[in-house]
């Protein structure tokens, strides 16, 4: 965990870290929006038990109680090009669960970390990304529960559980100067492992189709 965050800020301080040159421009853009989950495999596994393997479908819920769904997005452009990076901020709410499984949530976080490389044509922006994912679970499995108190990265839950990539289309509308709104579709996939339940662990891939509007600036 220590070494993927010394990654992660090393890429940044490399990469957008330092002042952009003449024919660079700085831009940041903060996006909330929604997601459509495909159907995908979900596997678990809790010692004493038989495991369990179905498709799982998800919903998002991006403005429920909990932390929204939201995305930010730092990209240094260069000549129509830039590098990126990127949290997607995603929530997954398992809304199909069998009889042995009481609740199952990934809402304060299914995070992906991307680095991005982007082109930019007269009307579009397109993206290609990779990069971690970050989990923070909450599940009752046949009757246990767990929660994300005390464990993981400094003890708020949050811990490496796999790797994603992303591919995506954005639109920009110039508002003033420096600001513009940004809408976007993006498709999402990834594979996070060992995703800690109860005296077990969950393997969970997703693949979806988001939808963002935000804002942005160019500085």
């Amino acid at each position: 965990m220590r070494r993927l965050f010394l990654f992660v800020g090393l890429t940044a301080a490399l990469g957008l870290g330092v002042p952009p040159a003449r024919s660079q421009t700085l831009s940041l853009e903060f996006m909330g929006g929604d997601a459509y989950n495909f159907p995908t495999p979900l596997s678990i596994q809790q010692a004493g038990y038989p495991d369990l393997n179905f498709t799982a479908q998800y919903d998002t819920r991006p403005y429920s109680a909990y932390a929204p769904y939201y995305a930010w997005r730092a990209s240094l452009w260069d000549k129509g090009e830039a590098w990126e990076l990127e949290q997607v901020h995603h929530k997954l709410f398992l809304s199909n669960p069998p009889p042995e499984v009481q609740n199952f949530a990934i809402h304060y976080g299914y995070n992906y970390f991307f680095v991005n490389h982007a082109w930019k044509n007269p009307d579009f922006i397109f993206r290609l990304g990779t990069g971690p994912i970050i989990t923070n679970p909450t599940s009752t499995v046949r009757g246990q529960a767990h929660t994300s108190n005390n464990t993981g990265l400094f003890d708020q839950g949050y811990d490496f559980s796999g790797w994603g990539a992303q591919v995506s289309a954005a639109k920009n509308f110039g508002l003033f100067d420096t600001t513009f709104a940004v809408l976007e579709a993006a498709l999402i996939g990834g594979w996070a492992w060992d995703v800690p339940i109860a005296n077990g662990t969950a393997d969970v891939p997703t693949l979806g189709l988001h939808l963002h509007l935000g804002m942005g600036l160019n500085l």
